[in-house]
């Protein structure tokens, strides 16, 4: 469960106190499954222009797993490549979603020197996204071409907001084939202890300094 940070009320974006809430009732639906499933807990967060994500680094360890997304200055043309960097050096963020926010017929999305912003990924260990949404396919094959020579993991998605889009799923599958990805590198595919090692690892992590990131 990924909703909305309370930073994108347009989204209706959950505050603080309702993501408590929520956490509660996924704890309780995960001991009612008496161990047939496992359904974690996370948000969707909103990175700021200046790139520091809307979740509070007290409130991190709330979820599971968190998803840094960009849903402002989205039609700009300016480089925003430190923007991108702080988002995926910040402690506790886990995936980098929908990188570029683009908007087939609406929206470029955000312009970075994503070569760089991969190399700083892979190096914090932070996935990079493949939504699946046919508006977004963001990031789509081409581009994931570079993540993938720059070592990145990936999570696949559906960015589904209802049911029905669900079967997203397989346009994430399909950019991430024509890729080139191997499947060892998508967290989806891995085993839950697995994933987990991975989100704590990343909730522990400490604010880095590279040179990516202080250019």
């Amino acid at each position: 469960m990924t909703d909305h940070s309370g930073g994108l009320p347009i989204a209706n974006g959950l505050s603080p106190a309702r993501f408590a809430a929520q956490r509660a009732e996924i704890d309780r639906l995960n001991r009612d499954g008496d161990g047939a499933f496992r359904l974690l807990a996370g948000v969707e967060a909103n990175i700021r222009a200046d790139g520091t994500v809307d979740v509070d680094p007290a409130d991190r360890p709330l979820f599971d797993i968190i998803v840094a997304a960009p849903h402002a200055v989205l039609r700009s043309a300016a480089d925003q490549t430190p923007r991108m960097l702080a988002a995926v050096t910040a402690p506790g963020v886990h995936v980098l979603g929908h990188p570029r926010g683009r908007m087939f017929g609406s929206r470029p999305g955000v312009s970075a020197d994503w070569p760089r912003v991969f190399a700083a990924a892979a190096a914090s260990g932070v996935a990079i996204e493949i939504d699946g949404d046919p508006a977004r396919q963001d990031v789509d094959y081409d581009l994931a071409r570079a993540a993938v020579a720059a070592g990145c993991l990936f999570a696949l998605d559906t960015d589904a907001h209802g049911v029905s889009q669900w079967r997203y799923a397989e346009i994430a599958i399909a950019h991430a084939r024509l890729a080139g990805l191997d499947s060892d590198r998508v967290v989806n595919t891995w085993p839950l202890d697995r994933l987990l090692d991975w989100t704590n690892h990343r909730l522990r992590s400490r604010p880095r300094t590279t040179p990516e990131s202080s250019r």
